[in-house]
């Protein structure tokens, strides 16, 4: 029996056949709604449905699930039904259950909305939108317009399984009427979560097929398409008996959800070491352009890195007009499939000279923030010619209030100003816009006049590193600072593990480590790794520089 649960048609049509596929070996049963749980979802979801519990008329299966049991509930009337088990969908090939049912209070009969909870934001602000209703956890059945807002369609996948859960409920003849469904968000700012319903048949999700190129397509249209194919897909695997049987429909292609399948270990082993989705990680190509390739007999490197783009083209094109500038990011893989090829980790494709700007005083500067977003640590590298680089940071090591922010980027500010008054043709170098966002931030955010000073040198003192990488480079796996600075210029971190995500984990230590011995140890960390970072930009423009003068000399 194919039954499939409301994760399915969201999720790598690999999966559905790996689990109805005979002759392959089971994972380990993976509950696609534990990594929700593990990211927080489960606090923000005890605490929508213990909200929703309290509803008068509401009735909590929580503790006593089972399709018995909901249906005695729907019976009563209950005007939210908590932790409901829905009756499988045979004939819909359909399992699964749904956070919570809400009543439809203009139906005769006890009818049914579902709700799920999400822990992140489901809208975002666009004027003179209309379509969205919403309604508050107390009163969930009284809806009302949400104005100058829209879904967020990088969230489409929560409708898809809101989609599921509406189709079992009408195959359990418990739908209302008018088909809607709502999500319970998480603000992330602290306030009481409320429910947006989304129409199921609004027409707002855009897609693309090769027949009709792009079109709307409302959530149930969208559910309904994906959930048919990942049924065929099931039913092909299903059959399978290890003997002479077809081609599977769907082949493994490295993606994002790779990284916590419990299938991946079975399906890298049906991948070629050097298949395309596996080696190209900067600016990879989508699956459907992989899938395009595939059709074309192009799989691996090799084979891209020899293909000739030209006499593909015609063929190739008009199967990924989802794409945007859909050639360029072909010639791009084609060009990284060479270089991989070829073991060139870094390639020139400028001819005219770099032109790094430079001064006589010089300033490298990097920032790193808390897991919250806010700027604790402000590092600089001042060097010039005939003198020593010396490293001079700004640091709070604390968790900071936003008047500590303020603070600390001030003392930085305070101290470049007074820099730049002694040496007015100083240059300040980063590597992209990252501390410059920042520090617009907080300039907005704080009105201090010599954060605002500050910002008003950038146009003519600030200098982006990466955009002269970026015009003069490409990097087979991107051209991010680490990996400009050990493969081009070769430089070395001091920690053997060194990123912004870990810097956070030592900083949270720095603050909030069992002793003394260990935040101090922390932040020790914290700043050599900071202090490698403005050296480490140094290096590059060094590195820069020196090809102007290479190619000078020849």
């Amino acid at each position: 029996m194919i039954l499939l649960d409301p994760y399915a048609a969201r999720s790598c049509p690999v999966k559905t056949f790996n689990a109805f596929d005979p002759t392959t070996a089971p994972a380990l049963p993976m509950d696609e709604s534990l990594r929700e749980a593990f990211g927080g979802g489960s606090d923000h979801r005890d605490r929508v449905l213990d909200l929703l519990a309290d509803v008068e008329g509401a009735v909590d299966l929580r503790r006593a699930r089972s399709v018995e049991a909901t249906r005695a509930a729907v019976a009563s009337g209950a005007t939210v039904i908590v932790g409901p088990s829905l009756p499988d969908d045979v004939p819909g090939h359909r399992r699964g259950n749904t956070d919570g049912l809400i009543r439809d209070p203009g139906a005769p009969e006890p009818r049914y909305w579902p709700v799920r909870s999400k822990p992140y934001r489901v809208v975002e602000k666009q004027m003179g939108g209309a379509e969205l209703r919403f309604s508050s956890l107390a009163a969930p059945a009284r809806l009302a317009v949400l104005t100058d807002r829209r879904y967020r369609l990088f969230r489409e996948g929560s409708l898809l399984e809101l989609a599921h859960s509406w189709r079992m409920l009408q195959a359990a003849g418990w739908a209302a009427d008018e088909e809607r469904a709502g999500i319970v968000g998480d603000n992330q700012d602290g306030s009481t979560p409320s429910i947006t319903w989304v129409q199921l048949t609004t027409k707002f999700i855009r897609t693309y097929s090769k027949t009709a190129g792009y079109k709307l397509r409302s959530p149930l249209e969208r559910y309904d398409h994906e959930h048919g194919f990942r049924v065929h897909v099931a039913e092909v695997a299903s059959v399978r008996t290890g003997v002479d049987d077809p081609e599977p429909v769907v082949r493994p292609i490295r993606v994002k959800e790779c990284e916590w399948c419990a299938w991946w270990s079975i399906c890298r082993t049906r991948m070629d070491d050097d298949d395309l989705s596996l080696r190209i990680a900067k600016a990879p190509l989508d699956v459907r352009e992989l899938q395009t390739l595939l059709s074309l007999g192009i799989m691996t490197v090799a084979q891209l890195a020899e293909a000739d783009i030209d006499a593909i083209l015609p063929q190739y094109l008009p199967l990924t007009g989802h794409r945007d500038r859909a050639e360029a990011r072909l010639r791009q893989a084609a060009r990284r499939a060479r270089m991989l090829a070829h073991g060139v980790e870094l390639e020139r494709i400028s001819v005219d000279p770099i032109g790094v700007e430079r001064a006589e005083v010089d300033v490298d500067f990097d920032i790193e923030t808390a897991d919250n977003g806010s700027t604790y640590l402000w590092g600089a590298l001042v060097s010039g010619p005939g003198r020593d680089p010396e490293y001079v940071p700004f640091v709070r090591f604390t968790h900071l209030t936003g008047a500590d922010e303020v603070e600390v980027a001030a003392d930085f500010c305070s101290w470049l100003l007074e820099l730049v008054e002694r040496h007015p043709g100083l240059r300040v170098y980063h590597y992209s816009d990252y501390e410059i966002v920042h520090l617009r931030r907080i300039a907005d955010r704080s009105e201090d006049p010599a954060i605002a000073a500050a910002l008003a040198l950038v146009p003519e003192h600030f200098v982006d590193l990466y955009r002269y990488t970026r015009d003069n480079f490409v990097g087979v796996d991107g051209l991010g600072l680490k990996v400009v600075a050990t493969r081009g210029a070769g430089f070395a971190w001091r920690d053997e593990d060194p990123g912004g995500l870990q810097s956070q984990e030592w900083f949270n230590t720095a603050v909030d480590g069992a002793d003394e011995p260990t935040r101090e140890a922390a932040r020790r960390r914290v700043l050599e790794y900071n202090e490698d970072d403005v050296r480490a930009t140094l290096a590059v423009r060094e590195w820069l520089t020196r090809q102007d003068a290479g190619a000078t000399a020849g």
